[in-house]
């Protein structure tokens, strides 16, 4: 059996989910890893899991026994790393935001248009299984016309998230809403399609060390008349009654919260944090083996930045704001 080599990219919160996600399937090994910082902890964890410690980015992207690269940088880094692999003919895992720049997703994407070196975004939400059971059945028609959809998500990040390159706007280019916002934008675009116009609002309530928002609330409004909302906070743990998936039609109703629910009956329990990066290994495993494409591609990550910079448009303006694509 074939194995993919993996060599990961960064020693943050996200990369033992990646670590642990590829090591549930035998064609895959991840073999190294490297820092751009702490590299006491890079040697620890390296030593922890049984791989190699790089001592940079460049020796382990030029490193003929590593096939492929998990992307965990910090978001700045992004470009140069997915494009230095491009160079080199090293598919990449790109954890969100991919880049923060509409202009370098453009060259990105040309560039594997033009490689066939595949770059794949790091949405893991979409590949829990109540997500792709739900997609499924929203594609029946079972709730006919979709009335009102919300994408919640409300939860405390660690002081490390707080206090690190994520407080700072030049690192992160925005807080809650174009970090783990990105969870809540990609998810609304697989359910309910690209909006027609938004409003959004964010503040900073509680995490006043930041620079960039700790909520945010973005109003949506799609051409078929269905209203939805976007909601993303880091200040709190307490939003169990509203976090989640809820779309209503005129004929049912469809939430993911602890499970999948279809009108009120529970179908599908998978929402695990830790599995989805199972599924999202698997994902990128059959992409780069053999070709499957994935439920997450470059182009829904240039629709959720593009979504994204307009919310925070709208917040800077107090407009309303149109989702007409930029091309």
């Amino acid at each position: 059996m074939k194995k993919l080599r993996i060599g990961i990219i960064g020693t943050g919160f996200i990369a033992p989910f990646h670590f642990n996600g590829f090591k549930k399937w035998p064609d895959a090994e991840i073999v190294g890893m490297c820092t751009h910082s702490n590299h006491d902890r890079l040697r620890k964890m390296c030593a922890d899991w049984g791989i190699r410690p790089y001592d940079d980015f460049e020796q382990l992207a030029q490193d003929p026994g590593v096939d492929a690269l998990i992307m965990g940088s910090v978001n700045t880094e992004h470009f140069p790393q997915i494009m230095r692999a491009q160079e080199l003919g090293k598919p990449v895992l790109a954890e969100k935001p991919v880049v923060t720049s509409l202009k370098e997703l453009d060259v990105i994407r040309a560039s594997v248009a033009r490689t066939g070196v595949s770059v794949m975004p790091a949405h893991n939400f979409i590949y829990r299984g109540a997500v792709s059971e739900g997609r499924i059945a929203m594609r029946t028609g079972f709730l006919r016309q979709v009335v009102y959809a919300s994408f919640c998500s409300n939860h405390t990040i660690s002081k490390e998230h707080e206090t690190g390159w994520r407080s700072k706007l030049a690192l992160g280019s925005g807080g809650a809403l174009m970090d783990s916002g990105h969870h809540q934008v990609y998810q609304s675009l697989g359910f309910m399609g690209r909006p027609i116009n938004l409003h959004a609002f964010k503040s900073r309530l509680v995490l006043t060390g930041m620079e960039g928002e700790d909520v945010a609330h973005v109003q949506l409004e799609y051409a078929s008349g269905a209203l939805g909302t976007i909601f993303q906070s880091w200040n709190n743990n307490s939003g169990g009654p509203v976090d989640g998936i809820r779309i209503v039609g005129t004929h049912g109703s469809l939430q993911i919260s602890d499970a999948l629910y279809i009108n009120g009956e529970k179908r599908n329990p998978d929402t695990d944090y830790p599995n989805s990066f199972v599924h999202q290994a698997r994902a990128f495993l059959d992409l780069v083996l053999h070709g499957k494409a994935p439920a997450s591609t470059l182009d829904d990550a240039r629709d959720t930045l593009e979504l994204i910079l307009l919310a925070y448009q709208s917040c800077e303006t107090g407009r309303v704001v149109s989702c007409s694509s930029a091309g």
